[in-house]
């Protein structure tokens, strides 16, 4: 009898135990990639492409198309894809305002001034002394893309784009801190 009062008593101790156990997240795994997507601009400048630097980045169909739409034939790629760092009140150079070697415009800084309800604020300021600006609004989601003109910075060329592109998160994210 003594044996199965003690046996009881044990087996009740186990079934509390677990109850006082306080549930915990994992830990993250070592190298996880970060929980926000990649941001990406490309700044379209009007231009004739034919007179184009054979190096110069290319524009993508989804771009030539919806800008061709927007009755624009003459254009090119200023700048690659360029990733946007996400850090509070800090901007990435997008832009050094060169084609080909030569100064065409002032230069270009973006910005992430907003990440919230699934979707993600760019904005793009430079182009000119009085700093034309354009912001770009999308779902933060990979596969997202947007072009909008930059109006303020219109020329007898004609206007210039902005391309925004969404990408998964980076899997070796840059460092955030610039010293070391």
């Amino acid at each position: 009898m003594r044996l199965l009062l003690a046996s009881i008593a044990f087996v009740g101790a186990l079934a509390v135990v677990p109850c006082a156990v306080e549930a915990r997240k994992p830990a993250p795994e070592k190298g996880a990639p970060p929980e926000s997507n990649q941001v990406y601009v490309k700044i379209i400048m009007p231009a004739d492409p034919a007179a184009r630097d054979k190096d110069r980045p290319v524009v993508e169909s989804w771009i030539a198309g919806q800008i061709g739409k927007r009755g624009q034939s003459k254009f090119t790629a200023a700048t690659a894809w360029v990733p946007l760092v996400y850090k509070r009140d800090e901007s990435t150079p997008v832009w050094d305002g060169k084609l080909d070697g030569k100064q065409c415009a002032c230069s270009v800084d973006g910005d992430i001034p907003e990440r919230a309800d699934g979707r993600v604020k760019v904005l793009l300021q430079g182009w000119g002394p009085g700093g034309a600006k354009v912001t770009v609004s999308l779902m933060d989601e990979p596969g997202s893309r947007k072009i909008v003109a930059v109006e303020e910075a219109e020329t007898e060329r004609g206007l210039p784009y902005v391309a925004v592109l969404i990408g998964p998160p980076p899997e070796n994210p840059a460092p955030t801190d610039r010293k070391k």
